[in-house]
């Protein structure tokens, strides 16, 4: 090693503003999938068992896309109305923003309005927004039609995805 003890090589403020950081922030209604989209993509787990999230959850991980390491910082938003005043500070400089519903849920996909208006009154900058239909698999509880939740993406000019977190990791990698 070329340097002495106690003397680092390069400025420490240099090297971290080297770094590529995201800060993806999840919103949604109570139980659609949230944090265990954030658990799947951050730690390859999967929990069937529910608890919901009081404020604020976080994960981690370092993705590499397109010959870059991308310092992603996921924030899970709880979904209970309480917690407003906690999420509008976690909006601020996100650079994508998913918003999750589950697709044998009608409420869930009926809130995404509010959702929607709500991550319009608090982000700053212009974050990628992505919908995310949750819980595919469970084909025959579906009420939620592909072509309607593609539709209503499409309205508001949003991304959209299907996944299935507790059926396949290849689907949470998807987007």
């Amino acid at each position: 090693m070329d340097r002495k003890p106690g003397h680092l090589t390069k400025n420490p403020q240099d090297a971290v503003n080297a770094l590529n950081w995201v800060k993806v922030v999840g919103v949604g209604s109570a139980c659609v999938g949230k944090t265990c989209l954030v658990k799947h993509f951050c730690e390859s787990k999967f929990s069937a068992g529910y608890q919901p999230t009081v404020g604020v959850d976080y994960g981690f991980k370092i993705q590499h896309c397109e010959g870059i390491d991308l310092r992603v910082h996921l924030w899970d938003l709880s979904g209970s109305t309480e917690y407003i005043d906690v999420r509008n500070e976690l909006y601020i400089q996100a650079d994508a923003i998913f918003m999750a519903f589950d697709v044998t849920n009608q409420a869930t996909f009926d809130a995404l309005d509010s959702w929607l208006k709500e991550i319009q009154r608090y982000t700053t900058g212009t974050p990628d927004l992505i919908v995310v239909a949750n819980k595919t698999d469970l084909k025959q509880k579906r009420v939620i039609s592909t072509n309607e939740s593609k539709k209503w993406a499409n309205q508001n000019r949003i991304k959209y995805y299907e996944i299935q977190i507790k059926a396949s990791m290849a689907s949470v990698r998807q987007f």
